[in-house]
């Protein structure tokens, strides 16, 4: 059995294929019952032949896929497979050769089945760490992709003003605000807006009465993106938050420009998600290229927007309305052309207010 170090070099070797109908499968052992492979935009799948095997984890069972794969080009020779592919956030070559690791320590070549229900709470907990760093990178993608699109369009008055009311690197309220109004971003890789909304605080206006700024808007930035092989019209994380930095030093502020790389550095730090603009620009791991969908701003007090809300549950003595966690599903259209906002040039404007 290969040591994980081998495996941790085995895997980093593994070449990036150029097209989806592409895939170069790494093998662990002359059975080819485990194999690893790179999809094109550096996600890692672990391929685990055999029969469909089920989880009883929430979460490594949403991960794992049962299906035919090809082993190269279309037309070679398929395996029936489940597969399970890592999130595109954290130092995934290292936990795809841990998995390994541990699913040929628990003889994966000669039960399949047996191995993998003893790796699954090993399995699980590392897909979680990953999912979590995962959610984050996308996270701040669409805040630092709202954050661009305020500072290019402010005034240079203005500028780092917006840059200082960014308060996602922390646990705040909002994830920006402007004068009154509350920001929201949320970022999906799905076709619709649909996001989880943690606490009713992030889909109503603030009081005031629990701390904070008492609100007189709120608008929710729906950000639809996808992952992609970097093309003219795809954009980065370090590439958004330079675009953001240049500008403060435009206007004189190189000391707001490195607050701000350090608020950017512990933005997700509770999920080992880390960011350090200085020294990680470069890495694979954040400079994941995503090609922009959809950016809707909603306005929150449209009553047209039917979401759970405090007034729904307070008269629930016994529920804490700061602990709900729901999803939401927002239409692509409550009020005609009014609402949403629909573009990011011109969430912007109707943020800013010019």
């Amino acid at each position: 059995m290969a040591s994980y170090e081998q495996l941790l070099a085995d895997i980093q070797a593994l070449v990036r294929p150029e097209s989806d109908g592409e895939r170069r499968v790494f093998w662990i052992s002359a059975a080819k019952i485990l194999g690893v492979a790179r999809t094109p935009e550096d996600r890692l799948e672990i391929f685990l032949v055999g029969p469909q095997l089920h989880s009883a984890r929430r979460g490594l069972r949403d991960a794992l896929e049962f299906g035919t794969w090809f082993r190269g080009a279309p037309g070679t020779k398929a395996f029936d497979a489940n597969r399970l592919i890592l999130p595109a956030a954290g130092h995934f070559d290292q936990v795809a050769a841990f998995a390994c690791t541990e699913l040929s320590r628990a003889g994966v070549d000669e039960d399949l089945a047996s191995a993998f229900s003893q790796s699954e709470p090993v399995l699980d907990l590392v897909l979680e760490r990953l999912r979590l760093s995962d959610g984050a990178l996308l996270g701040l993608f669409g805040e630092m992709l709202i954050l661009d699109s305020l500072t290019h369009r402010a005034s240079d008055d203005d500028l780092p003003l917006v840059v200082e009311n960014w308060g996602g690197w922390k646990q705040s309220l909002r994830d920006l605000s402007w004068g009154t109004v509350g920001i929201e971003v949320k970022s999906t890789t799905r076709s619709t807006s649909t996001h989880e909304v943690q606490g009713v605080h992030q889909v109503e206006l603030n009081d005031g009465l629990a701390g904070g700024p008492i609100e007189t808007g709120l608008t929710l930035v729906s950000v639809g993106v996808n992952r992609a092989v970097a093309h003219e019209n795809t954009l980065t994380v370090p590439v958004l938050i330079e675009r953001v930095c240049t500008r403060l030093k435009r206007v004189g502020r190189d000391d707001l420009h490195g607050l701000f790389v350090s608020r950017v550095r512990e933005y997700g730090s509770g999920t080992g998600f880390g960011y350090d603009h200085s020294t990680m620009a470069n890495d694979s791991t954040f400079a994941q290229p995503f090609e922009v969908i959809f950016v809707r701003g909603y306005d929150m007090t449209d009553p047209g927007v039917s979401v759970l809300r405090r007034a729904d549950v307070v008269s629930h003595n016994h529920v804490d309305p700061a602990s709900l966690r729901y999803v939401i599903d927002l239409p692509v259209t409550v009020s005609g052309d009014l609402n949403p906002t629909v573009g990011l040039k011109q969430v912007a404007r109707s943020v800013l207010g010019y």
